[in-house]
């Protein structure tokens, strides 16, 4: 019995924490930065999923998260060319309210839709597939609250509608047979191979600060599957959308996108790396509102163009089980970005972000 003790003890000890860890994040930009970090569970030297509390330098305990793929997830504010310091130590953390949600709704052909406090995003399942309508694009639920309210707004009561603004969100956005707002696809004999509904899906992470869904679909009579990984985070505009597909018997063209109405043609904006657009929403003259949406590629060199009437950014020559990375943005004129130019704005400071990514250094 006492070896038994002995062994559990040891086995403790080796996930806990020695002594207090101080984890520096610098902002080496001239950017206010405001974002999530995210550091691996090796560099810090302990086993992923560990129980820590991670506090500031008022000693205020900050809300972290361990993430599916083994990394802590911190919420850092860093001003302009200066370091943030936290401290990193064993123990029990507190429950934090939860900043994002998702999950699959059997009861509405099942949709898997999720948010964070600034959008909502949905996707259309198997069920919708079956009754044979065209839903192939990334639905968006745009949000007046940074309360979760997706559960609120699914809800089956007659009396309501979510096509109607009640005063905390709306879906207003046409998706019908397009790419929606950021879907993937493949490009082919010049024309877009619009993807139809998800097979399977597993939610990867909850929150309290990210949520990830990775979504799998059916293998297509030429031997391709598609598969996807999407992450909103707390506080961001920016889904984060990874995609490879296996079975491609050659490179073939990929690409993502968005459709362009004509009521807001003129205001496709293409940049170097994005592209970006306010969309009329489905009714302009009932909802007197725009809908930003772009797409970034931070990542990969891309070729941005407009292909049958969608806002596209192309990734040639892809291959087999190579990812396809790039960030989905939304947001509405309603909350939190009140026009086209303050969504340039706040696309160019995500932009710069990527490229010098806050530097973090552990000291154990």
């Amino acid at each position: 019995m006492k070896k038994i003790i002995l062994c559990v003890f040891v086995s403790l000890c080796s996930v806990m924490i020695s002594q207090a860890q101080t984890i520096t994040i610098e902002n080496t930009t001239s950017l206010q930065r405001s974002e999530l970090v995210a550091v691996s569970a090796d560099e810090l030297g302990i086993k992923s999923g560990t129980d820590v509390v991670v506090r500031d330098v008022s000693n205020i305990e900050r809300p972290t998260q361990w993430t599916y793929d083994g990394k802590l997830l911190m919420e850092v504010h860093a001003r302009p060319h200066s370091k943030a310091v936290f401290t990193l130590q064993s123990g029990t953390p507190a429950a934090f309210r939860s900043w994002v949600d998702g999950r699959q709704y059997p009861e509405r052909l099942d949709d898997i839709a999720f948010e964070n406090d600034r959008i909502g995003f949905r996707i259309y399942g198997p069920a919708l597939q079956r009754k044979g309508e065209k839903g192939y694009g990334y639905d968006l639920w745009v949000k007046r609250t940074t309360e979760l309210v997706l559960g609120e707004l699914y809800r089956n009561d007659p009396r309501l509608s979510f096509h109607l603004d009640y005063g905390k969100g709306v879906d207003c956005f046409a998706v019908g047979p397009t790419l929606g707002c950021g879907t993937p696809a493949m490009l082919q004999h010049g024309e877009i191979r619009f993807p139809w509904c998800y097979e399977t899906y597993k939610i990867l992470d909850k929150g309290p600060l990210r949520f990830t869904v990775q979504i799998d679909f059916p293998t297509t009579d030429d031997g391709i599957t598609e598969h996807r990984i999407l992450s909103i985070d707390k506080g961001s505009n920016f889904v984060e959308s990874t995609v490879w597909f296996d079975g491609l018997k050659q490179p073939t063209d990929v690409l993502a996108g968005f459709p362009i109405r004509p009521a807001g043609a003129e205001t496709l904006v293409k940049g170097g790396g994005y592209i970006q657009y306010a969309d009329p929403t489905i009714e302009p003259d009932r909802y007197q509102s725009q809908v930003y949406v772009a797409l970034l590629f931070p990542d990969q060199q891309v070729d941005i163009d407009v292909v049958q009437q969608h806002g596209v950014g192309i990734l040639r020559g892809y291959t087999s089980n190579q990812r396809f990375h790039y960030y989905i943005g939304a947001a509405w004129s309603e909350f939190d970005v009140r026009s086209q130019q303050e969504w340039q704005s706040r696309i160019d400071g995500f932009m710069q972000a990527r490229q010098a990514p806050l530097q973090v250094v552990v000291v154990k």
